[in-house]
């Protein structure tokens, strides 16, 4: 998983800007169809994330220092590959949620679900603020690969929205990583579509990953359902964002709200590993 220290944090700001503005201008020529062939989604587009996307793009608001939009949901601890024993804590900061309200699993090697919690943001509504958790470990788990989620939901349909996670060694000793730096930039930026754009049979997509290295795009509908899906190959190199550009085929029979996806899967496990999303207006 994707954490920055203090030191490179700066460097991965500058990069991610130039990306963003030659994102939000390739994103205009969505219009003329710039991508040729619109990709046809796989059967099925079974999604790999827990039960529990018409006008010119925008650039997000930025952050007053960075210029750069903050990780909406940022692990503080435990850091990258940390060893964490018996109860451990589990903190970090966060955009404002529904309710405030976040929840946490922790994940074995095998993907299984051995933890979950319910943090609330410890902030006002409508503000960012701090989050902590104590996470129980089963007495007998074996040291293993393990993984920290953190993500929030929907009041509409209670699908995930954003998803944050840090890889660790369950019942291992390996020591905190750099204090991590509380302005690091969104893993996953949606320059297009817009918030509540209305879109029709297809939902032209433009994003900037740090992340890689299979990336997948998903249309969901009022109820959560998986209505279209794309899948794309993306390297990130030096810690230079890498551009998603995509076009999503789907089908609704009424217009309806729905949700535009952007998700990685991580490679040890084929489970999501960070997740961004932008809501919009669905048209037949």
């Amino acid at each position: 998983m994707r954490h920055s220290t203090v030191s490179s944090h700066r460097s991965w700001l500058a990069k991610m800007a130039v990306a963003v503005v030659l994102l939000a201008t390739l994103a205009c020529g969505f219009q003329g169809g710039a991508f040729g062939s619109t990709p046809t989604p796989p059967a099925g587009g079974k999604v790999l994330v827990p039960v529990v996307s018409g006008s010119a793009p925008q650039i997000p608001a930025a952050a007053p220092e960075s210029g750069e939009m903050a990780e909406s949901i940022l692990i503080t601890a435990p850091s990258a590959g940390q060893g964490v024993r018996g109860s451990f804590h589990v903190e970090g900061l966060a955009d404002p949620t529904f309710e405030q309200q976040l929840y946490v699993l922790v994940r074995d090697a095998k993907g299984t679900v051995i933890a979950t919690g319910r943090p609330a943001i410890q902030a006002q509504a409508q503000q960012r603020g701090k989050f902590s958790a104590e996470m129980p470990l089963p007495a007998d788990l074996p040291p293993q690969a393990g993984r920290v989620i953190v993500y929030a939901i929907s009041p509409r349909d209670s699908g995930i929205t954003h998803l944050e996670s840090v890889d660790v060694q369950l019942n291992g000793d390996a020591p905190p990583a750099a204090p991590i730096d509380p302005n690091t930039p969104e893993g996953i930026t949606i320059l297009f579509p817009n918030q509540g754009a209305p879109v029709k049979g297809a939902v032209k997509v433009a994003a900037a990953t740090l992340l890689g290295s299979k990336v997948i795009v998903e249309v969901r509908d009022a109820t959560d359902k998986t209505v279209g899906r794309v899948e794309q190959q993306v390297e990130p190199v030096a810690g230079q964002p890498a551009q998603v550009l995509v076009e999503v085929p789907f089908q609704v029979s009424a217009a309806q709200p729905g949700r535009v996806l952007v998700y990685v899967l991580n490679p040890r496990d084929g489970q999501t590993e960070h997740l961004s999303s932008v809501e919009v207006n669905l048209v037949p």
